[in-house]
């Protein structure tokens, strides 16, 4: 996935993201993300926009995007070292023997 096309795939001819765009982004790109947020009563839908919307002017740039997808891949790499899927990077303690081990 190249990040660039991906973000202009969603942008108004303005350069930027509203609401339902990043929202539609969402559910086609990532929906098992949301699905595990959903699982874990996480409504991650209801208020990403305004947290990554920086500035308030209800738009997201290209680098509030970035900062979005920052989010996503910083839960999918904890995942892989044992934390729970939309957990906001609480992690597991790790197996025995794995102590120690970056």
């Amino acid at each position: 996935m190249s990040l660039i096309p991906l973000f202009h795939t969603y942008t108004k001819p303005d350069d930027t993201i509203d609401k339902p765009g990043l929202l539609t982004m969402l559910q086609e790109r990532f929906p098992h993300f949301l699905s595990a947020c959903n699982q874990r009563g996480t409504d991650y839908l209801s208020h990403v926009f305004e947290d990554k919307d920086k500035n308030g002017d209800q738009k997201i740039q290209f680098s509030e995007f970035l900062s979005l997808l920052g989010d996503i891949a910083t839960d999918y790499h904890n995942q892989s070292h044992g934390a729970a899927p939309c957990s906001g990077g609480a992690r597991q303690q790790p197996a025995r023997g794995l102590q120690g081990r970056q």
